[in-house]
């Protein structure tokens, strides 16, 4: 009897007999506490309940309800608003991650990429911030998400009576099940074809497999992705497919975790954690329903993660240590941190044809084959992986008293990046320069963490310097001009009543505080620093960690 054995390198048909060999020292399949896997299926029903309920109340884009849930979403929707179910979870999605954490530790989870790693974590943060921040000030100002969509569903669902009422609990459900089944095929061709892989990869290349994955997301992909949904519009209104959209999404969160494993007949219907530790395995792309398992049983997309559950439990060594069955993360090594190049590293096979000179066809050829091209749709088997696949391949270099600045840095950021969420009717140039720093004080914090010594030390001084320049010279303004009657008549009125708010000084003089406290932290760091290395951290061994 022979058996399918998969590595970063191929495919090879390996005895049974040698099974053992080539996987890790052996090991046994990951077993948590039941109280573990309790308390984050009972954490993430509570966070979920509240988000739904919580967001018609105060995370809309219109007129707000006095109705929570259902009932208040239906108000909004009657009335032209959008329910902003994303924006509602974020404070339970940091929440549950935190906790996630705890119970990691307290459990003892032993598996490597179950856990957490600052660095990675981090990454992982900075990219659902940077996604944000693309989606608030870039794709919600030209409408990229609902213009398309609407113009079909006014065009021709409404004057043909094929709209459907948003007051229907069946409309809800039936949408519901359309937004799952377009969202398959937008995810199954994004492991397809490579110039929407190249985005959504992204969400992919963390090594580790927690909550914080989750929130690993692309700010590409968002310009892309509203046009699978576009032969909704015949018949769905565009406030409830926007509303439904974002509740899939929020569903998809809690399925990034190692904690909780099967989930008895659930299992047939639902995308649970099992199911997505599939897809996340960088050598099968399978299994991309976002709530629903059904459309990968019925497309052939489907792989089990019990299939090499059952190939360990074979071997039964019960003194082994307890580990995946997979290999989370995708094929090429990530060799940085900073977000600018994690977001992009993807699209190197076209940057590589069009210099090679490839010509059109090699040039098409590289945008639309992706890594998931032939493998979507085949057979595929689920088996231990090798023992030449190593699960964690890079870590910063960057030691506890840097790191301590990072994640004090990184907490700021938070800060002012939801405040830019929250605040869509603050004037659009203020919210754009905010964000810009926001995202240019995630670039400099990605320098630190790659360990590039004093290049990191140099963004971050520059960084710390000039807000606090442009900090205090506002400060100055705002002291010269007290009341909105002293600036030019050229401001914008709305830019004048932003800046001479009751709050805006004392918010920019801590944020002045907060920049010169920065530097001085900087200089204390200055000697815990490592030397530029040309070459990415190497991870340590699986013993080590």
């Amino acid at each position: 009897m022979c058996v399918e054995t998969r590595n970063e390198g191929g495919t090879a048909s390996t005895p049974q007999s040698d099974l053992r060999a080539k996987t890790n020292e052996g090991f046994n399949t990951v077993s948590p506490p039941a109280w573990a896997s309790g308390a984050i299926i009972l954490m993430v029903i509570g966070s979920f309940y509240a988000t739904f309920y919580i967001t018609p109340l105060a995370f809309v884009e219109g007129e707000k309800s006095k109705m929570g849930g259902y009932a208040g979403a239906v108000e909004v929707m009657e009335a032209g608003g959008k329910t902003l179910y994303i924006l509602a979870a974020i404070p339970f999605f940091l929440l549950m991650i935190l906790m996630e954490m705890v119970i990691s530790v307290v459990s003892n989870l032993q598996c490597v990429g179950g856990r957490y790693s600052f660095d990675d974590a981090w990454s992982s943060l900075a990219a659902g911030i940077t996604q944000q921040m693309c989606s608030s000030l870039v794709k919600v100002p030209l409408k990229l998400g609902i213009l398309p969509y609407s113009y079909i569903h006014y065009t021709f669902s409404v004057p043909n009576g094929l709209n459907l009422p948003v007051d229907s609990v069946g409309v809800w459900v039936g949408c519901a099940l359309v937004v799952d089944l377009c969202y398959y095929w937008l995810h199954r061709k994004s492991h397809e074809w490579l110039f929407l892989w190249a985005g959504h990869g992204v969400h992919h290349s963390s090594e580790y497999f927690n909550l914080s994955t989750a929130l690993r997301q692309s700010w590409l992909q968002v310009l892309a992705a509203p046009f699978f949904y576009l032969p909704m519009a015949l018949f769905f209104p565009p406030a409830l497919y926007f509303g439904l959209d974002q509740a899939n999404i929020v569903y998809q969160f809690w399925v990034h975790t190692c904690l909780v494993r099967r989930l008895g007949p659930l299992e047939w219907v639902l995308m649970t954690p099992s199911h997505h530790r599939v897809h996340h395995d960088r050598r099968l792309h399978k299994n991309f329903g976002g709530f629903l398992i059904i459309w990968d049983r019925m497309f052939g997309s489907f792989v089990d993660e019990s299939e090499g559950v059952r190939g360990l439990e074979r071997l039964g060594d019960s003194s082994a240590p307890q580990e995946e069955v997979l290999l989370f993360g995708i094929l090429p090594k990530v060799g940085t941190w900073t977000e600018a190049v994690t977001q992009t590293q993807l699209y190197a096979p076209v940057v590589k044809a069009v210099k090679s000179g490839a010509g059109l066809t090699g040039i098409l050829k590289a945008c639309y084959v992706g890594p998931g091209f032939t493998t979507a749709g085949a057979p595929r088997s689920l088996v231990p992986p090798s023992a030449s696949a190593q699960r964690i391949r890079k870590v910063s270099p960057l030691p506890p008293a840097a790191r301590s600045y990072v994640l004090a840095q990184f907490v700021m950021v938070v800060l002012v990046g939801f405040a830019v969420l929250i605040s869509a009717t603050a004037p659009y140039a203020l919210r754009l320069f905010t964000g810009a720093t926001v995202l240019y004080s995630l670039y400099c914090q990605g320098v630190l963490l790659d360990g590039e010594g004093r290049k990191g030390l140099h963004w971050e001084g520059a960084r710390a310097l000039l807000l606090s320049l442009l900090l205090l010279l506002l400060l100055l303004l705002l002291l010269l001009l007290l009341s909105p009657a002293s600036f030019p008549s050229s401001f914008p009125p709305p830019l004048v009543a932003a800046l001479t708010h009751q709050h805006m000084r004392a918010a920019m003089a801590m944020l002045l505080g907060w920049h010169v406290l920065s530097m001085g932290w900087l200089l204390s760091i200055k000697g815990h620093l490592p030397p530029p290395s040309s070459e990415p951290s190497a991870a340590p061994s699986r013993k080590t960690e």
